[in-house]
């Protein structure tokens, strides 16, 4: 994480533009301003946080207590290697929906597709998994539709500064790749994603 800041902080033009003297962003409230007027001297990063919480079906009536617990270990291991940003989004991309609107927004604001989340952990004695990824916002603008786009989203996301904003959503998925099961496991989980736009500069 550190060297991702570094990086960003390093693609950040030294001089201050002519007529601008102060170090802090301010965005106004109607948004006329283009982003790429409003990041000139700074830098934006998207900021991705979901915290997913899993609870497994027993996958047999007469299993045991430690035997299951063993059981929610497992499933907590095979949830950890699903390791996609949005891989738990898109069996919900149906046209119009909040989740391919939000998939489509956070690709043209900086990240990919097939991104990976850059730290993904389990909580300690918890069916928590807490994962973060962070991208550079995109603002350059060469004319074509594509970027003009991205400037758009850059728009939008920046309402997101000082203002994050949460999303959650249920699941039932069967997970086939349990160690020690035989067949698929039966399991609900809980995404919380929370959204926030971060914004640096030189000093």
């Amino acid at each position: 994480m550190l060297d991702f800041f570094r990086s960003v902080a390093q693609s950040i033009p030294s001089s201050l533009p002519s007529g601008s003297t102060s170090p802090e962003l301010e965005v106004p409230d109607s948004m006329q301003n283009s982003a790429r007027d409003m990041l000139q001297d700074r830098a934006g990063i998207i900021v991705l946080r979901e915290d997913l919480d899993f609870y497994v079906i027993p996958p047999r009536g007469d299993i045991g207590s430690e035997e299951m617990l063993e059981v929610k270990r497992a499933a907590g291991r095979a949830l950890l290697r699903q390791d996609g940003i949005f891989s738990g989004l898109r069996k919900s991309e149906e046209v119009g929906s909040t989740e391919q609107h939000l998939i489509e927004m956070l690709t043209a604001g900086g990240f990919d597709r097939d991104d990976q989340w850059g730290h993904r952990a389990p909580e300690p004695s918890k069916a928590v998994i807490c994962s973060l990824a962070l991208a550079k916002l995109r603002t350059d603008i060469r004319g074509d539709l594509a970027n003009n786009n991205a400037v758009g989203m850059a728009q939008k996301l920046l309402l997101f500064w000082r203002k994050p904003a949460r999303r959650c959503w249920w699941e039932g998925i069967d997970l086939d790749d349990v160690e020690g099961v035989d067949g698929p496991v039966k399991v609900w989980i809980r995404r919380v994603w929370t959204l926030e736009m971060s914004v640096i500069g030189l000093r």
